[in-house]
C-alpha cells in the first residue's frame, strides 16, 4: 500500500511539473505544490500493524467473557 501511495504521488508530481513547465500560472503551480506535499507526506506513512488476536487469562472460579462483538452477559452462569 506504501509503495504504491509513493509511486501514484511521484507520477503525480511528473505531470503537474509537465503541466507547469508547458503552461505557467497559479493553478498549475497549486497542483505542483499539493502534489510534491503529498509526496513528501507518503514517505511518513506507517506501516500497518498485523492483526492481533485476542487473548484472555481466567483463574479461580472468574468467568471470562470475550467477544469481538455484542455480548450478553445476562445467562451466564458460574460453575
Amino acid at each position: 500500500m506504501r509503495v504504491a501511495v509513493i509511486l501514484v504521488s511521484f507520477i503525480a508530481v511528473l505531470l503537474s511539473l509537465a503541466w507547469l513547465i508547458y503552461k505557467p500560472a497559479f493553478d498549475s503551480a497549486v497542483a505542483m505544490a499539493a502534489s510534491l506535499a503529498a509526496l513528501c507526506s507518503s514517505f511518513f506513512l506507517k506501516r500497518e500493524p498485523k492483526a492481533v488476536g485476542q487473548s484472555q487469562q481466567v483463574s479461580g472460579t472468574s468467568v471470562g467473557i470475550q467477544a469481538g462483538r455484542d455480548a450478553n452477559v445476562r445467562d451466564i452462569k458460574n460453575h
